[in-house]
């Protein structure tokens, strides 16, 4: 029996389908329009109003960088999105995989400490980035 609120089965796989598809075209975007050269990617609304650094500053660029090749110069815009990138596409594949077969989504079940460790890190990420010398400069975005 079929709850009023979930999709049909074969809705699942149109939506995984969907998702697929937007996530290649991204892809596709990203490695042929360099986000550095081109206005139509978005800006950082954080960045526009503060003049500061946010956490997510230059991942397109660091992703732009991956796509050719170039792991420094990834590293070099954006860090952390670069070392959380492998755990970030195991999540983000994981659930599709759960959409497709129809599985429940599994629950991440985090400690406490894993919690404030990881919002910790961001933050001191923030900060650190932002400190206008050497050698803090290098995690600021070129």
């Amino acid at each position: 029996m079929m709850l009023p609120n979930q999709p049909y089965p074969a809705s699942r796989h149109w939506i995984a389908a969907l998702t697929l598809l937007a996530v290649a075209g991204g892809v596709v975007v990203l490695f042929l329009f360099n986000p550095a050269q081109h206005s139509f990617y978005p800006v950082c609304i954080f960045h526009r109003l503060t003049g500061l650094e946010c956490p997510g500053c230059g991942a397109s660029r660091a992703l732009h960088s991956l796509f050719h090749g170039r792991l420094l110069a990834a590293l070099h815009f954006n860090p952390l999105f670069v070392l959380a990138l492998p755990f970030l596409l195991f999540v983000g594949v994981r659930m599709l995989w759960c959409e497709i077969t129809g599985q429940p989504q599994p629950a991440i079940k985090m400690r406490a400490f894993w919690i404030k460790l990881i919002a910790a890190t961001i933050i001191i990420f923030t900060i650190a980035r932002n400190i206008p010398f050497a050698p803090f400069t290098y995690l600021s975005p070129p």
